[in-house]
């Protein structure tokens, strides 16, 4: 588990602000083409798909979180994730060395299911479908 003394969870929507100087950083750096190519973003796809992965990709480095480490932009960074989420973090391991920052390292977790079962799928437009940091112990027992 996690020693909650030593954990911090956030939101990237409630955090962005801090994060948000790294975010630019790497969207300087990540063209449309290349966004294009690897998320398969098409034409018709609104902007915020183009501009999210710089978004996922900042707290990978120490440097988004000034208040917790300080000066400290050399701290490696170990990334626990599902297959489904490699693309983004792959953009990220290619942009570390042009922002002169280590590339954060990935271990692949399997995905968890959904409560319906092995066959459905989490999913943000169900909110019945996982457990959210944010649920009361009343909805996780109903859940």
């Amino acid at each position: 588990g996690f020693d909650p003394a030593r954990t911090f969870i956030f939101a990237d929507s409630s955090y962005i602000g801090h994060m948000w100087h790294n975010v630019v950083r790497i969207q300087r750096l990540v063209t449309f083409n290349q966004v294009r190519g690897i998320f398969g973003f098409g034409d018709s796809d609104n902007i915020g798909k183009f501009g999210f992965p710089a978004i996922q990709a900042a707290p990978s480095f120490s440097s988004s979180f000034p208040e917790i480490f300080g000066a400290k932009s050399d701290l490696p960074c170990l990334i626990p994730c599902a297959i489904d989420q490699d693309p983004y973090f792959r953009m990220t391991r290619d942009v570390a060395p042009k922002l002169k920052l280590r590339k954060p390292a990935l271990i692949h977790s399997k995905f968890f299911p959904a409560l319906q079962g092995d066959d459905a799928k989490m999913s943000a437009s169900d909110p019945n479908s996982a457990i959210y940091v944010s649920d009361t112990p009343a909805q996780i027992k109903k859940k």
